[in-house]
């Protein structure tokens, strides 16, 4: 497949420019599987127009991941060389910019894989890594998660299509998401971006303290899938959309060191950060989910005092398991809401890839959350965070539990309720 230029060079720019926003003078790491290297080039190419001052491109090769988790004790996986930290340190001491791309060259790999081995792998880069990853998270840096299509990847989505039609497919639905189909992408990406502001700023306004999430569709249980009450911290802060922390501060007029940029191309979420001891109840997903990378069907989830003390996942048992294992991941870390409108739910498809699927329905996220969820929280230690009830784990994983079934209320601080979507659209009063 042949992308046109119109559509490599809209596409390198929308990321610079909306996605990291980079500043001259300012470095940027792009991280990638092999299989998108020219486009990888062709952003290299759109940040030394913006003026960046050096551009790291990084290759994650999964084949090669895959061999040494197939060959490899355990012991072994927890072996990083010390240069990794190093170099996570220095990008974030002088405050690199970060573009991920997603699409993977084969998404069957890490079912191959051992779930334990796996979840060595990926803790020990995580904690390698941990003071630049934490850096973004706090949204002191600013980073993007984007995507492009992949043959593999395009045969998930399409699997009644041949290869190449697929493919194409794929690339249509994902240039129609990113609006890179619009006669001015960035123009299209500010009218989004202000509407999802206005939803924002009424759920700020209202002093929510805890949600409700309710979807009356059986599981196969029989029972509801969804009744969750999900409680939030004493000091609430919805982000989503461009990075609050930039808008924040320049509201109140003082100086912004980290310049507003857009986390996810695509994006429709409206999140903040749960307290992690006051969550209860169960939910069902609503679509795959993947655990260090391995996809999981369908799962479900008990909570008590914010703890999963049940869970069931099918066939994929062990990877949840293994999941589990990790410090603080069976509590949560994030809830966002995501209007059924969303282009990416009204496609009908399941995209197989997280950047998508979490952006077509309403998520929670087991582990480590975004101090930007509590007013002030990128200001906050590590201990204070946890204080303030953060869960501060090391990994982050996603997990899609909204339908067109799906209700969410809020309880306010002053003990009334707000209806804030029903039949997973935003109600009126949320809108305005």
């Amino acid at each position: 497949m042949t992308y046109s230029e119109r559509d490599i060079e809209q596409y390198a720019n929308l990321l610079i420019r909306l996605g990291v926003n980079l500043q001259p003078g300012q470095s940027l790491d792009i991280r990638t599987e092999p299989v998108h290297r020219e486009f990888a080039l062709a952003l290299a190419s759109a940040a030394y127009d913006a003026g960046a001052k050096f551009v790291a491109i990084e290759y994650n090769d999964m084949r090669l991941q895959s061999i040494r988790a197939g060959r490899s004790s355990e012991e072994e996986l927890e072996h990083l060389p010390s240069y990794i930290e190093a170099i996570a340190n220095e990008r974030k001491d002088d405050r690199w910019a970060a573009i991920s791309l997603v699409g993977e060259e084969d998404p069957s790999l890490p079912a191959q894989l051992d779930p334990n081995k796996l979840r060595i792998l990926q803790t020990a880069e995580y904690r390698a890594t941990m003071a630049w990853r934490s850096s973004m998270m706090e949204m002191k840096q600013q980073w993007n998660v984007a995507a492009l299509p992949t043959p593999a990847w395009a045969q998930k989505v399409f699997p009644n299509l041949p290869t190449e039609e697929a493919l194409e497919r794929l690339w249509e639905e994902i240039r129609r998401i990113i609006r890179l189909d619009a006669d001015d992408p960035l123009s299209a990406w500010q009218t989004h971006l202000n509407h999802l502001a206005a939803a924002r700023s009424t759920l700020q306004s209202k002093q929510v303290c805890a949600l409700h999430f309710f979807d009356s569709a059986p599981g196969t249980d029989g029972r509801p899938s969804t009744d969750l009450t999900i409680g939030l911290t004493d000091r609430p802060h919805w982000a989503g959309g461009n990075s609050g922390l930039g808008t924040e501060a320049n509201d109140k007029g003082g100086d912004c060191a980290t310049p507003i940029f857009l986390p996810n191309i695509p994006t429709e979420e409206l999140f903040t950060t749960p307290h992690r001891l006051r969550v209860n109840g169960w939910t069902r997903t609503s679509r795959p989910s993947f655990p260090f990378r391995r996809e999981v069907a369908e799962a479900w989830f008990r909570f008590e005092e914010g703890k999963v003390v049940e869970f069931s996942a099918g066939d994929d048992q062990e990877t949840y398991e293994q999941f589990f294992a990790v410090d603080g991941t069976r509590f949560l870390g994030e809830v966002a809401l995501v209007d059924v409108s969303s282009p990416i739910f009204r496609s009908g498809l399941t995209y197989y890839n997280t950047l998508f699927d979490e952006n077509a329905a309403c998520h929670v996220a087991f582990g480590k959350a975004y101090p930007i969820g509590l007013e002030g929280g990128a200001d906050l230690s590590e201990e204070e965070l946890v204080q303030a009830g953060v869960n501060n784990s090391d990994l982050h994983l996603d997990v899609m539990i909204g339908t067109a079934t799906l209700n969410v209320t809020g309880q306010l601080s002053d003990g009334t309720e707000l209806a804030i979507m029903r039949e997973g659209r935003y109600t009126p009063d949320v809108l305005g």
